[in-house]
């Protein structure tokens, strides 16, 4: 393993030393310049819950929702409580609300979803405090552990590595037993989202999508 890097109790990898980035309106304009990626992936998600619920769920809560793509849709799809969380009050369409860390946590969900959000929050322990029926996630795969003997190799030059933004890094296992720990049972796992964000000439797997019941609690 890297210096500077740490395997817990789950096989989640964290940066042990680190300091957090602005995640501000400039950080956010890189996503609005790739609006037609990010408008794709907004349904193609929001299709991907649907096919695991076999219905509308009631109430979706999105946190770290960026440009609003995927609670978007789910509005527009007829979800009918919509609500965004985010480290700055970024725009969000008409109807759906804002909510500020602590209240998101507060209230009860049918679907809390977090994409590409996981990996950029300091204290994981979050998780333990989420009331809602399901969880959607998205985060970068990470192949240190597969790849074996070549995986420090992979890992100091993944493009996804981030250091100071990117803080905890998933493999399959190791996101399965992380949410397990707080309650929440693994539905499926898949890449489904390389389709589209794969670089040319990139081999994936490269983005971890979970989807995650509540057991307990």
């Amino acid at each position: 393993m890297l210096p500077n890097y740490r395997i817990d109790e789950f096989g989640v990898i964290h940066q042990v030393d680190f300091t957090p980035i602005t995640y501000d309106k400039a950080y956010i304009s890189y996503y609005e310049d790739k609006s037609d990626r990010t408008i794709k992936l907004g349904y193609q998600r929001l299709g991907w819950i649907l096919g695991l619920l076999d219905r509308m769920p009631q109430s979706v809560l999105e946190i770290g929702y960026g440009t609003g793509t995927f609670i978007e849709a789910a509005q527009i799809t007829g979800v009918p409580r919509c609500a965004g969380c985010d480290i700055a009050n970024f725009p969000l369409p008409a109807g759906v609300a804002f909510l500020a860390w602590e209240a998101a946590l507060a209230a009860s969900w049918d679907v809390v979803a977090m994409f590409d959000v996981l990996e950029h929050i300091p204290d994981l322990s979050f998780l333990a405090r989420l009331k809602t029926n399901y969880l959607a996630i998205a985060v970068p795969y990470c192949r240190w552990r597969e790849l074996g003997d070549a995986g420090d190799a992979w890992f100091e030059t993944w493009r996804m590595r981030l250091p100071h933004e990117h803080l905890h890094h998933f493999d399959r296992e190791s996101l399965v037993a992380l949410l397990a720990h707080h309650g929440f049972a693994c539905v499926t796992l898949n890449t489904f989202e390389d389709g589209i964000r794969l670089r040319t000439g990139e081999t994936g797997p490269n983005i971890l999508s979970g989807f995650f019941k509540r057991v307990v609690g």
